[in-house]
């Protein structure tokens, strides 16, 4: 399969399988009861009662996040090598504990038993996720300084996603593992969809979007009443006006 099938079309194919997915579950009657303790139990149920796996994932989406927004502000920054070692040396112990957690979570997963049929989808969104941050491991022991130079190649190519102008041309020289690391992600992004972990977040965009447009409602409530209000008085004045007197 060509390069440009694999990176320019596949996330757009994740982020559209994702959203579809996510919309099924929010309609469905089953998904939208039980949202609530989905949103308390997935993350216990998966990366079990230690926070430490979900501080280690939640750690490695910061890096890739700081290398994607702000690349230019971490080549500075690293520039001295015992802060590009602390770096890359936190990246390290971050991703090797969510990759236990994740093992972990897999390991649970397979002697789990449930009647909705979801071991499955549970279980091959947890292999991709491990494969992902496997070969992100990999990437980190194989590879010297790969925070540096992903900072100058691979964020050009996520860039020109995020603009909807696919540019592939970086990755062309990119080693396989760094390809394989990418287009996992890709995977694990449309299978989310399918998992317990999108009523989590379903549930954090349902309230935030409560809390941010309950007191536009509520306002629009009040004026609403009062124009009602303003109508059915200024409609009995001219009906029997007399009243007025």
């Amino acid at each position: 399969m060509s390069d440009h099938a694999l990176f320019a079309v596949a996330p757009f194919v994740s982020i559209v399988v994702l959203v579809v997915a996510a919309a099924l579950r929010a309609l469905h009657d089953d998904a939208v009861a039980t949202r609530r303790s989905a949103s308390s139990a997935a993350p216990r149920r998966w990366v079990g009662s230690g926070r430490l796996p979900a501080i280690g994932f939640l750690g490695v989406l910061a890096g890739h996040v700081v290398m994607v927004a702000w690349p230019a502000q971490l080549l500075r920054w690293s520039r001295d090598l015992s802060r590009l070692m602390a770096f890359e040396l936190a990246l390290l112990v971050l991703g090797a504990t969510a990759l236990v957690g994740v093992g972990a979570a897999i390991r649970r997963c397979m002697f789990r038993r449930t009647a909705h049929g979801a071991v499955p989808v549970d279980a091959a969104f947890l292999g991709v996720l491990l494969l992902t941050l496997a070969s992100g491991l990999g990437i980190a022991v194989v590879y010297r300084w790969a925070a540096v130079w992903s900072a100058v190649t691979v964020t050009r190519y996520v860039r020109s996603l995020l603009i909807l102008q696919p540019n592939v041309e970086p990755l062309q020289a990119m080693p396989y593992l760094v390809k394989l690391h990418i287009f996992s992600s890709f995977i694990v992004v449309a299978l989310l969809g399918f998992t317990p972990f999108i009523d989590a977040a379903l549930n954090v965009l349902l309230r935030a979007a409560g809390a941010v447009m309950g007191p536009i409602m509520s306002t629009f409530d009040r004026q609403w009443k009062l124009l009602h209000e303003r109508a059915l008085r200024s409609g009995r004045s001219l009906i029997w006006p007399e009243e007025e007197d």
